[in-house]
């Protein structure tokens, strides 16, 4: 009989499954996630992933649910650091765009890929903090006056601009002596200008 496993050797291997799904998704399409492909990858008995999930939607879910949070809470704790509101808002786009660069596998099926269970409560949940999270450095900025703009929709914009870059970063895209932070900076500065008080 396989011995149990600790909660936490139980969560790394959830993680390492995880991982290796997001790294096939991405780099071979969604045929070739199959539990026994993933069983392969890690060097496993085959049955042994059917011990943490029923089947490849639900780790595909996983994936997508644990990114958005560790994507989530990276973004809140970089604006959860000292200085005015611009200041914090630069904190937060080079945490996103570190979370990309070093879970790109991840990010990209985050995002770039169709969602197949909208209506998984932890899902749900998951993306809900996102666009809190998205939106919350715009919040912070129209309270203090440095922009006037409706924050889900300016959110939007910032964000739309900044995920541009990133996906043209990782596809080596991007114009000579660019990458997604100086890229960005030149887009979001229009978005500012555009925003900023308007003379009475």
């Amino acid at each position: 009989m396989p011995r149990a496993l600790s909660e936490q050797e139980t969560e790394a291997f959830r993680e390492r499954l995880c991982k290796a799904a997001a790294h096939l998704y991405v780099e071979e399409g969604p045929a070739a996630v199959t539990l026994r492909r993933l069983a392969r990858e890690l060097g496993v008995g085959t049955m042994t992933p059917y011990r943490y999930f029923d089947n490849k939607e639900a780790i595909i879910t996983a994936v997508r649910v644990r990114g958005l949070n560790r994507f989530s809470e990276a973004l809140e704790q970089a604006l959860d650091t000292p200085g005015d509101g611009h200041a914090r808002s630069i904190a937060v786009r080079d945490a996103y765009i570190a979370f990309a660069r070093e879970n790109t596998a991840t990010y990209r099926l985050m995002f770039e890929y169709p969602e197949t269970r909208r209506d998984d409560p932890a899902y749900k949940k998951a993306h809900e903090r996102m666009w809190r999270t998205i939106r919350a450095h715009v919040d912070v900025m129209i309270e203090e006056g440095i922009v006037e703009a409706d924050a889900p929709i300016f959110g939007h914009q910032i964000w739309a601009a900044l995920h541009g870059a990133v996906m043209l970063e990782i596809a080596g895209m991007l114009p000579e002596g660019f990458d997604a932070a100086s890229l960005h900076a030149r887009t979001a500065g229009t978005l500012f200008d555009a925003a900023g008080p308007k003379a009475s």
